[in-house]
């Protein structure tokens, strides 16, 4: 961590000068610049389902830093990031989140498996992140729709390829500065990595092309915060607030990423080593997602995020919101909130998060088939 200590992290994060629009700040703007008056008209308000845009504002994505705490849906997801001729991954990173922190030795471990599994081995570099939360407070281990080990039936307790001895949040701003501009955040797990580089460097907040993450539900009632963003609100508030180009997956992975019967006995039939990997790596993903959730088969949200981010044309509809995160209820401590704030005359901002809401179900479908059918 380059000699900060915990303390002093988390005394950067309540200063929040880098989570408070460090991008506006960097650039020699104001806060209140980037905020609607009050009185402004009507078509500038951000309302509570957000407006429509024809593309977000994260287009061209090509070099990636992955991001991920594996996890059997990230598997899945670095599997077509390591595969797509379109996207070259600069880097693995490890966050908190699926296995909790007894587990993370085993995420880390699960991350070197699949770079391996991809033909990679050697090529990508895997880094050891943080492995807790900034604030350290406990979160939900996802051992129910992961399994003990993350990859469902597939156990891994060896690996070829070593961990680098650079920390991931120093190899994240390492490769973001050395290339400003070109390099893409996909977070297919907590944002507690990517937050620390953001509280860290103003020159890596000014030059990453942008972050793709996986937030959770983007409408409904009565919902609760997704997993990703309820491992760690403080770091999704400090990325969301950092005036980074964002994109999340929203509500597009219910419906447009659903896997079911049929297209599990057609990835059986490749008969590849990638292909008998998810089968069983998905089995009580799948069981879990129909029983429980009342899906027709799995949902894939992190490879959702990876094909929005390796086919422009894989996105359907997108709308802008104005987000941040709630952090203090006992109930919704995790959830994104969004929308204008009529009642109380405050000035809206505009919207800083772009939200995938329909996908290319067909076209996602295709990815997976390719990835799965490589050998």
């Amino acid at each position: 961590m380059s000699g900060m200590s915990r303390r002093q992290m988390i005394q950067s994060l309540l200063v929040g000068a880098a989570a408070m629009n460090v991008r506006g700040i960097a650039r020699g703007q104001t806060v209140v610049e980037d905020v609607v008056p009050a009185g402004a008209p009507q078509s500038t308000i951000i309302p509570p389902h957000g407006i429509p845009v024809a593309k977000p504002r994260l287009q061209g994505v090509n070099r990636v830093i992955v991001d991920t705490d594996p996890g059997n849906d990230d598997a899945l997801a670095m599997l077509i990031a390591l595969s797509v001729p379109s996207l070259q991954v600069d880097a693995v990173t490890v966050c908190p989140g699926n296995m909790g922190i007894d587990g993370y030795d085993q995420q880390v471990r699960n991350a070197l498996y699949v770079v391996e599994l991809a033909g990679k081995s050697g090529a990508v570099p895997v880094y050891r992140g943080v492995a807790r939360p900034i604030l350290g407070r406990p979160w939900p281990v996802a051992t129910f729709i992961h399994g003990s080990h993350g990859l469902g039936e597939v156990e891994v307790s060896k690996v070829k390829q070593s961990v680098e001895e650079e920390h991931a949040v120093a190899a994240m701003r390492r490769i973001v500065n050395h290339s400003p501009g070109e390099v893409t955040i996909l977070a297919l797990g907590s944002l507690t990595n990517v937050a620390i580089a953001i509280l860290r460097d103003e020159d890596f907040v000014k030059n990453v092309q942008g972050v793709i993450f996986v937030g959770g539900k983007y409408d409904g009632r009565g919902y609760s915060p997704g997993y990703n963003v309820l491992v760690d609100p403080e770091a999704a508030e400090v990325v969301v607030r950092s005036g980074v180009p964002l994109l999340m997956t929203g509500d597009a992975p219910r419906h447009d990423s659903v896997l079911v019967a049929e297209d599990y006995d057609h990835i059986a039939d490749f008969k590849s080593a990638r292909s008998d990997f998810f089968i069983k790596s998905n089995a009580l993903r799948r069981t879990y997602e129909m029983k429980y959730r009342g899906a027709s088969g799995s949902l894939n949200f992190d490879p959702m995020a990876v094909a929005l981010a390796a086919d422009e044309n894989m996105g359907k509809e997108y709308v802008s919101v104005a987000m941040k995160v709630e952090l203090d209820g006992e109930y919704t401590r995790g959830i994104l909130v969004y929308g204008e704030d009529i009642y109380s005359g405050n000035p809206v901002p505009k919207g800083n998060v772009d939200i995938c809401i329909r996908a290319d179900h067909e076209r996602f479908r295709q990815m997976v088939y390719r990835t799965l059918q490589m050998s």
